[in-house]
């Protein structure tokens, strides 16, 4: 069963204006992110703005959230756990922090 994008939307723009939170609660957080792929082609040019800034908002506050996601298990476990594609980006916010960096010093 395909949940309402627009729902899933309105959880994960909630979601991450908290990023100092659990790292249980990141899980699910980006696991909303993930239901939404399947709906996002539903949404308004609006609601693609908010999803858009949302997940500006989540690489914005990558440092806080992987900290708090380290505190269950390391990123790249917890990556292979859910059995996520590369297309899911913001289950790989350590590489993109990393090469981030690694730009930066170049």
């Amino acid at each position: 069963m395909t949940q309402d994008p627009r729902l899933l939307l309105k959880q994960y723009v909630e979601d991450i204006r908290h990023p100092d939170v659990s790292g249980f609660e990141l899980l699910d957080l980006l696991s909303t992110r993930s239901a939404l792929v399947a709906g996002e082609m539903h949404l308004s040019a609006t609601e693609r703005r908010r999803l858009e800034k949302a997940d500006a908002r989540l690489v914005a506050a990558a440092s806080i959230v992987l900290a708090r996601l380290s505190e269950i298990a390391p990123l790249p476990e917890l990556r292979g756990r859910a059995n996520v594609p590369p297309s899911h980006w913001w289950w790989y916010l350590d590489l993109l922090q990393q090469t981030a960096r690694t730009l930066a010093s170049a």
